[in-house]
């Protein structure tokens, strides 16, 4: 008998719970993701990453600094935060050029795409100014 009025008691109080719990993304390729990176290496052909890795969520390519870049997103980490090495709400770019695994990283796609912050360098300093 006392099972029941707890049983009761407890669907009175989370009856009033009827509002959306926000939690971090769980997704099992996420985590699979994160821990083959951990296996790759500057210098590797994009066939030995995707043997590695997989295919990637999403891919990017384009004429950047003299050269061309290709660029594979794969989702490691459920948002972006300042010190994370992700873009596009937990996806890490690997970066390729000349079919080479040249970069892991927020800064290393920064740096490949040519944005300015990423190379570390003051924007005041650049011989060009940015607009607003």
């Amino acid at each position: 008998m006392t099972w029941s009025y707890l049983i009761l008691a407890l669907g009175i109080l989370t009856a009033g719970c009827g509002e959306q719990i926000m939690y971090q993304r769980f997704d099992k390729s996420m985590w699979s993701n994160y821990a083959h990176m951990n296996e790759l290496k500057t210098g590797m052909s994009k066939a030995e990453v995707l043997g590695i890795m997989g295919p990637p969520g999403t891919t990017e390519s384009g004429d950047y600094r003299g050269g061309h870049y290709i660029v594979f997103f794969y989702l490691t980490h459920s948002m972006d935060f300042e010190e994370s090495n992700t873009v596009r709400n937990g996806y890490t770019p690997l970066v390729f050029k000349n079919d080479r695994l040249i970069g892991i990283g927020k800064r290393d796609y920064r740096q490949a795409v040519d944005r300015p912050e990423a190379v570390g360098v003051p924007a005041g300093s650049l011989p060009w100014s940015r607009t607003q």
